[in-house]
């Protein structure tokens, strides 16, 4: 994810919205028809299975409910209602005040505290993804001071409530994001590894490639145990999405070719990005192919391990080529997570499958992600 989604305000408070804990809180009466569902933030798992989203994934269908033990960004009383039912926790999202004004962190604080509380949440998550100058600019230890007096106030109530960061595929500055990720580790519950966007700062060939490759999210959580961040603080994220990239060579024959050269799109200093591309649901995308609208079979890169197809759309005459992260695609990855001794692994997003449209793909995703558990 390059940014958090907009941030809803919390009427109650003046401070920015953009400070302020998604999504907005509730009166502290339990919204579920068993009280004992608000009784306090649900116990730690063995392994976490964490992961973003929750639109829509009440709306019938198959949601399997064993393959998490965290839902991020979940709003609404049915999810935690819900949730909380099957001993699934939910926890919001937040965009701290990066400030050294110990008066404005403390007011924040206490207002995510109480929005957590009267919500009904089990914790919160941080995602901030700005360019830094290097591990020693200012906003390095802003960030910090935040999220450990966060986690300090949370845990005083209960030991339970869960913070976690997310955190760039490899801790190496990728995209400018000098953080101090060793002591984000240790001022949290986990680290959100977020291998996905790999290609966000593409310095060899300008084409599309794979969003999420096993060789690329091994070497980013090595580089993070070279730190000395223990693995079980560690949860690899993965993308249940992929990328559409329009292939601009004239002479590309979207029956035949495999190599797409892409517009070349900077982003951070960079002349080419992924930012070339558009994002698509893995259902969205899915629908593609099970449609029949694929120009060419779905192949599957045999060092990348991704699967890639290339199609024409029909209203714009355009080609495309698209690369996704399936079951096969993911479950080393998954393997690798358990291998390594990772805290877990979990998707953005869990909302990104058809589970009412397609329950056995959805299934399937569902089932290989269980691989951390065994």
């Amino acid at each position: 994810m390059r940014a958090l989604l907009p941030l809803l305000p919390l009427s109650a408070l003046s401070l920015p919205s953009q400070f302020l804990l998604r999504p907005p809180p509730r009166s502290s009466a339990c919204p579920c028809s068993d009280a004992s569902l608000c009784a306090g933030p649900l116990p730690p798992a063995d392994v976490e299975l964490f992961g973003f989203g929750a639109d829509g994934i009440l709306d019938g269908g198959s949601f399997d409910w064993s393959a998490v033990t965290t839902i991020a960004w979940g709003e609404g009383d049915a999810v935690v209602c819900a949730a909380h039912a099957n001993g699934v926790r939910v926890v919001a999202g937040v965009s701290p005040p990066l400030t050294d004004d110990q008066e404005e962190i403390a007011a924040w604080v206490t207002a995510t505290v109480d929005a957590v509380t009267g919500g009904h949440y089990d914790g919160v998550t941080f995602d901030y993804e700005s360019p830094v100058s290097s591990i020693s600019d200012p906003i390095n230890e802003q960030y910090l001071d935040v999220i450990a007096q966060t986690t300090k106030a949370l845990k005083a109530l209960s030991p339970n409530y869960q913070v976690s960061v997310c955190a760039a595929w490899s801790p190496l500055g990728i995209d400018g994001r000098f953080y101090d990720y060793a002591a984000l580790a240790n001022a949290v519950d986990f680290l959100y590894v977020m291998c996905y966007d790999t290609r966000s700062q593409i310095f060899d060939q300008c084409v599309a490639s794979a969003n999420a490759p096993l060789p690329v999210c091994k070497k980013g959580i090595e580089d993070y145990l070279r730190l000395d961040i223990p693995a079980a603080k560690l949860i690899l994220g993965v993308p249940w999405y992929g990328y559409r990239y329009e292939c601009v060579d004239a002479s590309f024959d979207p029956a035949e070719d495999r190599t797409c050269g892409i517009a070349q799109v900077p982003f951070r200093g960079v002349n080419c990005s992924d930012a070339a591309g558009s994002e698509h649901t893995y259902a969205e995308i899915r629908g593609i192919v099970n449609g029949g609208g694929n120009s060419s079979e779905v192949w599957r890169d045999e060092y990348l391990n991704a699967p890639f197809f290339n199609y024409v759309d029909e209203e714009s005459g355009k080609t495309y080529q698209v690369w996704y992260d399936d079951a096969v695609s993911l479950k080393p990855i998954y393997e690798m997570a358990k291998e390594l001794g990772l805290g877990g692994a979990g998707p953005y997003r869990w909302d990104q499958l058809d589970y009412a449209g397609n329950a056995a793909e959805a299934q399937e995703m569902m089932d290989a992600i269980k691989v951390v558990l065994n």
